[in-house]
């Protein structure tokens, strides 16, 4: 495990070259912000003890005691089934590109990308897209630019997703007794879908800041002793863009793109449902529809790895805020981060681990 690691961190630093020691790498840490950043996750788990104390925290235990173990097994089944979905979009994307891989393969590294997104600060971005791209190179000789492009294009329509199902969950809630805030609703999110369907198509079509994005990859791999000629960056980056639209020209690829990307969204709602079932409750459509987007957004703030506490907090007080009781609030969220943060690390490290194994067996590596 050490030795994929090692060398996934210095592709992160270097690109695709892995000739500068690990000892030579000296990174800035910013000691003010740090020690604020710290504050504040301790403020936060503070105020979730005071409040846990204030609301007998034993009927919490006794909830997720009392739960119903097969549909939690249930629950864990659909997350992983919800991984083959991904595998399946992934495959998707490269084979608008013409790359082929093997599903196993696709499987493990997503397994092992959960793990990574679970262990850095930014969720889906320690393990995605990087660290994918860098297991499928070592795994698959996938070269860097279809891994990325691929990566980046089964991407561009979950957003589309998650924004319906957030509009959705506060059209049922908010929308339907008033016609004004109905319409504000469903303008919203016709809007802010074809900015996202679009956009992305506009910039990867017209190549957009190509030159000052190749600066500036020359001048942060410059200062890692990495020189490296801007017009060969370009071409590079050229080839990326190029490869990226690929992947979302085609009418027939977007819609499956769109399709694994909606059963993927589904299946996670499916499995809180299934949650809020073992502990005996009943959960309102509208509340798993907006959960669902409120946990890959809250994620994303560079706190805490996975998004720790934050995700548990919001996800509590939306539950509260729609009429669950707290003690059902925090058992459901209790196992739900248990199966989508605890589990998933523990199986992923594993797994990373075990692909670790492999790519050090393999004999350009050993060489």
């Amino acid at each position: 495990m050490s030795f994929i690691f090692t060398a996934y961190c210095q592709s992160l630093v270097t690109g695709v070259k892995f000739d500068v020691g690990v000892d030579e790498y000296k990174p800035k840490i910013n000691l003010r912000k740090s020690i604020i950043l710290a504050a504040i996750a301790i403020i936060l788990m503070a105020l979730a003890g005071w409040l846990l104390a204030r609301e007998n925290f034993y009927q919490m235990l006794e909830a997720v005691r009392s739960a119903n173990h097969l549909l939690i097994a249930a629950a864990i089944a659909i997350y992983y089934l919800s991984v083959i979905v991904w595998a399946a979009r992934w495959q998707t994307a490269l084979s608008s590109i013409k790359c082929k891989t093997r599903f196993g393969v696709r499987y493990l590294i997503l397994c092992a990308t959960i793990f990574l997104n679970n262990i850095t600060p930014f969720a889906r971005v320690g393990g995605d897209p990087f660290g994918r791209v860098y297991m499928l190179n070592k795994l698959e000789n996938t070269s860097y630019s279809a891994g990325m492009a691929s990566s980046i294009g089964e991407h561009l329509l979950a957003p589309v997703v998650m924004v319906s199902f957030l509009m959705a969950g506060l059209f049922m809630r908010f929308g339907k007794g008033s016609l004004l805030l109905g319409s504000i609703i469903i303008a919203v999110w016709v809007l802010l879908s074809l900015g996202i369907i679009f956009g992305p198509r506009f910039f990867l079509k017209r190549k957009v800041a190509v030159r000052g994005i190749s600066k500036f990859v020359s001048r942060v791999l410059g200062w890692f002793g990495k020189n490296k000629n801007t017009q060969e960056i370009m071409e590079e980056l050229e080839n990326f863009y190029s490869r990226t639209y690929a992947t979302i020209d085609k009418g027939k690829t977007v819609l499956w793109i769109g399709l694994w990307s909606l059963l993927t969204g589904l299946l996670d709602i499916f499995r809180l449902y299934t949650v809020f079932l073992a502990l005996g409750y009943y959960p309102d459509f509208s509340m798993l529809l907006i959960a669902y987007t409120l946990q890959p957004v809250v994620g994303l703030i560079p706190f805490l790895p996975g998004g720790l506490v934050l995700i548990e907090g919001s996800l509590i007080s939306l539950f509260t805020l729609f009429g669950v009781p707290l003690n059902l609030a925090m058992a459901a969220t209790a196992i739900e981060r248990g199966i989508s943060f605890v589990l998933s690390t523990i199986v992923g490290a594993g797994v990373f681990s075990y692909l670790g194994v492999r790519i050090a067996m393999k004999p350009e590596v050993q060489n």
